[in-house]
């Protein structure tokens, strides 16, 4: 998979309103024992990705924002994605952050570090 596909592909699952297309999503981006860290907790596997990106869901895209990509870098298995979450309707970024991606051999997600580079007023 094209890095682009692969970073469309990732903010789509942040967004996705369908619990069972997200599932899906989660399972394909991610390796069964994957891990995914914000800056509060860790996540490891499918189940507990999908539910720290559900509660993402919730708190930010169920309330009037999107997860846009700004910019991403690739440098062999690894990518860097800087997002923008913006309101759905238009206006300002309201939050920035950037993930530090590790790939498996397969494509799929073997570490994701998510860094706040301005939090959610």
């Amino acid at each position: 998979m094209k890095t682009s596909e692969f970073v469309d592909r990732f903010a789509r699952v942040w967004n996705e309103k369908d619990a069972e297309t997200r599932r899906t999503a989660v399972a394909e981006l991610w390796a069964s024992d994957g891990h995914y860290a914000n800056v509060s907790q860790q996540f490891r596997g499918h189940e507990e990705i999908d539910g720290a990106i559900r509660e993402a869901y919730h708190d930010f895209v169920a309330k009037g924002f999107r997860f846009t990509v700004h910019d991403y870098h690739e440098n062999h298995d690894a990518v860097r994605i800087v997002w923008h979450m913006v309101p759905a309707a238009g206006g300002t970024v309201a939050a920035v952050g950037t993930e530090h991606i590790i790939r498996d051999e397969n494509g799929r997600i073997r570490s994701d570090y998510q860094f706040m580079d301005m939090n959610p007023s």
